[in-house]
């Protein structure tokens, strides 16, 4: 970095609009990572039906719902009997005023050998139905150690005479839930519903109803439920424009920040502030926050550069590039669309930057997004999701929720993160073609 890239970057407008973009945040979760801990306090938060938020029991409705459609096909044990009896319509058409969640049960495991604690428990005395929900905010599952959570509970809790009539059923939640492939599912076993957070998005829009008619109660269900589900609000969209944007346009500089950010305040020597590097290092601590996000935004930069190159015809509206992503949607996908000036992109690529990297050590996950709702309502939607499904059989899950996340390859550097995406372009490219030959795609035969 020279004294002239530093000054370029520091006398940029637009650094001045990104200092000014960081400083806008509407909700605590803006500022705070919560813990596993504090995700299972806000899960039972969310769907205890006399809370503030003022959603009653329309979160639990929209829990057990997801958790029956994930089950359909693979239920097992007591998830088949209970969603046998707990269908969609009865879901929705009954009341659960009188649920509770609490976490005060422990279970024995390994015989006894050692004691364990499943994150909530779901309890309807009205319904007579027990919901054990384990909700993995970090560590990755194992069958081992749902198949302990499951006999444990079932002995422990199932036996006892005050639950004998009860109905039981078994979820996980888990947002990372998409970058377990095919088989790692299919280790877990049946005995659990495996969900992802996906199923907040409809209290995240009853709560933003809400909170637009002035019931400010429910802003903070509105905050967490959006952030679950990875949804953007505008302010945060503009801010990971912004930073990928300076982090393309001023690589040296971020490479920099990257370096002072590893830079300790007992490794500071009076040449660490002198000249220009100095001034830099200032700035790093004076806009923390600001830095990181340049700083990840460096990595799917990275990515985004080597994409524009591999593919020069590419053009305004086919690339959205955020912080930590990118996302990219190809012609033969964009016939596939709804016509509305609103509607999404209903089948494209995603490039994402690994969660759990060290900020100067990228890798990216490539996965492929599969919107039904997006899609053209004449698209002759299950044909071409089994035609799909014979390249994507992850496809063939999950087949009810409104989206899907097909994880491609993960562990990925940025040049192999490009290489994936573009043979992915060509396989999506190569596959409505062939739909489209073989009349899958549209009804009116186009």
């Amino acid at each position: 970095m020279t004294s002239e890239e530093l000054y370029d970057f520091l006398s940029d407008p637009k650094l001045v609009d990104l200092i000014e973009q960081v400083k806008v945040s509407d909700d605590i979760l803006d500022v705070i990572d919560l813990s596993e801990n504090q995700h299972s306090d806000m899960l039972a938060w969310c769907l205890t039906p006399n809370e503030g938020h003022g959603q009653g029991d329309a979160v639990i409705k929209d829990f057990l719902i997801a958790a029956y459609h994930a089950a359909q096909g693979k239920a097992t044990f007591d998830n088949k009997k209970f969603f046998a009896k707990w269908t969609p319509g009865r879901i929705r058409t009954s009341s659960f005023g009188s649920a509770f969640l609490t976490r005060e049960f422990s279970v024995k495991l390994d015989g006894g050998s050692h004691s364990g604690r499943l994150d909530l428990f779901l309890i309807d005395p009205t319904n007579e139905i027990i919901v054990a929900i384990e909700n993995k905010a970090g560590a990755r599952l194992t069958e081992s150690q749902l198949s302990g959570y499951y006999d444990a509970v079932s002995k422990e809790i199932g036996y006892r005479p005050v639950f004998l009539k009860y109905s039981f059923a078994f979820v996980v939640l888990d947002k990372e839930l998409d970058s377990y492939d095919d088989d790692a599912l299919d280790v877990l076993g049946t005995k659990w519903a495996l969900l992802d957070y996906g199923w907040l998005r409809a209290a995240a829009n009853r709560a933003k109803h809400h909170f637009e008619r002035n019931n400010q109660a429910v802003q903070l269900l509105l905050a967490y439920c959006q952030k679950q589900t990875a949804w953007e609000k505008p302010a945060e969209r503009l801010l990971s424009e912004l930073s990928a944007e300076l982090a393309m346009k001023h690589e040296s500089v971020t490479g920099k920040i990257r370096q002072l950010m590893k830079l300790k305040l007992p490794e500071w020597t009076p040449s660490a502030l002198s000249g220009y590097d100095g001034e830099l290092l200032l700035f790093f601590h004076q806009n923390r926050q600001l830095c990181r996000h340049l700083v990840q935004a460096r990595g799917i930069g990275a990515v985004t550069v080597r994409l524009k190159k591999a593919l020069p015809n590419l053009e305004t509206g086919q690339l959205e590039v955020g912080r930590t992503w990118l996302a990219l949607i190809t012609h033969e996908s964009q016939t596939l669309m709804r016509t509305s000036e609103e509607a999404g992109w209903p089948l494209y690529v995603s490039v994402v930057r690994e969660a759990r990297n060290a900020l100067d050590f990228s890798k990216f996950s490539v996965r492929l997004i599969w919107r039904k709702d997006h899609f053209d309502e004449t698209c002759k939607l299950d044909e071409l999701r089994q035609h799909f499904a014979k390249k994507f059989p992850g496809l063939r899950r999950f087949e009810d929720s409104d989206g899907r996340r097909i994880l491609i390859n993960k562990n990925l550097d940025a040049e192999s993160a490009v290489k994936a995406a573009i043979n992915l372009i060509d396989d999506i490219d190569t596959l409505i073609r062939e739909a489209r030959n073989k009349n899958l795609t549209f009804r009116d035969g186009s």
